[in-house]
């Protein structure tokens, strides 16, 4: 059954390609162009569909271009974050079901297709504190890391607060339903000085979160607070310190209302969106 559907694809991907290419050889296309398609569409695609089409193609998917964003999410298990189509991938790959050893291979195998260049990451919940860990070595020049609610419930979350000073490129940070953004904002203001952009969902930002934010000051352009608490004091200390922000979005968070006094300390942001926010 399993080679009938791998035949079946194969099928459905040469007759999708003919379609699009009419009389053109696949084999004639610029390497370059297609290393730039081939780089948009995704670790599942690469592995599963492309190198099944052609033997160039598969060469082409073999540049480092092709792998510079790494998003681990999309492969994720769980039924609410995982694509909404029945994948191939997850009959043959077994590496959501709790085994760490595969789970640590296959990432490492993936992050080496990128050969040290990736430059986005999506982490995911099968991630084990190995995988982090090669990732933080074997991806040096990480510009944008988006952490997922269901990587932050593990073990391996709380050791990101080591690692993440590893990435002095970092520029993005996107992360979600943490109860220690504190301690992973700490590392960044000390070593990650192209800093510019956090966005932060569903996390009820203390007052030590609220500290290691606006130590980020010196940096920080662009700043996303969305289903987030947020007190009044501490929205009025990043308004207050964070004087190079551009854009600030606090919207449908709950802990302040927006007052003449809020708006006044935000004349200086050339947009601040603070839409469905109430105390």
């Amino acid at each position: 059954m399993a080679k009938q559907r791998k035949r079946k694809r194969t099928l459905r991907n040469r007759r999708r390609w003919e379609e699009m290419m009419g009389n053109r050889r696949w084999e004639d296309l610029n390497k370059d162009c297609l290393v730039e398609v081939l780089s948009r569409v995704g670790i599942e695609s690469l592995l599963m569909n492309i190198s099944l089409v052609c033997k160039s193609w598969y060469q082409a998917s073999l540049d480092p271009n092709c792998w510079k964003d790494l998003n681990f999410h999309d492969l994720s298990s769980s039924p609410i974050l995982r694509p909404p189509y029945n994948s191939p991938f997850y009959d043959n790959f077994n590496i959501f079901n709790h085994d760490h050893d595969l789970a640590n291979a296959f990432i490492k195998f993936v992050v080496d297709r990128s050969q040290r260049s990736a430059t986005n990451l999506v982490l995911a919940g099968f991630f084990t504190q190995q995988a982090l860990e090669y990732v933080s070595q074997e991806c040096p020049d990480l510009k944008w890391l988006q952490v997922p609610g269901e990587f932050i419930f593990g073990e391996q979350g709380k050791q990101l607060s080591n690692l993440i000073g590893r990435w002095g490129n970092l520029e993005l940070l996107s992360i979600e339903i943490c109860y220690y953004l504190d301690k992973i904002l700490t590392p960044i203001s000390s070593h990650c000085h192209k800093f510019l952009l956090l966005c932060c969902h569903d996390i009820r930002i203390s007052d030590e979160d609220a500290m290691a934010i606006v130590k980020l000051e010196h940096t920080i352009k662009y700043m996303r607070i969305s289903s987030c608490h947020l007190s009044r004091d501490n929205l009025v200390m990043i308004l207050k310190r964070c004087r190079g922000l551009e854009i600030l979005v606090v919207s449908h968070c709950h802990g302040f209302d927006v007052n003449d006094e809020i708006l006044k300390l935000a004349s200086h942001i050339k947009t601040f969106d603070y839409k469905g926010s109430h105390a």
